[in-house]
């Protein structure tokens, strides 16, 4: 298990071996999400917009294959 801190204004720096891990890449998107008393850091999925069939726009996230077939 890694440790980090909280920087004086609240940023926290995630260990580089653990970025590699998970395929972080500098200016890649986080969701921070709060799971009881945790904080639960995961990759955003990056999105395309589609045209529905009646004309309308949609989001559609996008999945790549080493995402589909990671196990959890």
């Amino acid at each position: 298990m890694a440790r980090t801190k909280l920087d004086d204004k609240g940023r926290v720096s995630i260990p580089a071996p653990l970025r590699h891990e998970l395929g972080l890449a500098p200016e890649d998107e986080v969701i921070v999400e709060r799971q009881g008393g945790q904080i639960v850091l995961r990759k955003a999925v990056p999105e395309i917009i589609r045209v529905n069939s009646r004309g309308g726009w949609r989001r559609k996230p996008v999945v790549t294959a080493k995402e589909a077939f990671a196990g959890p």
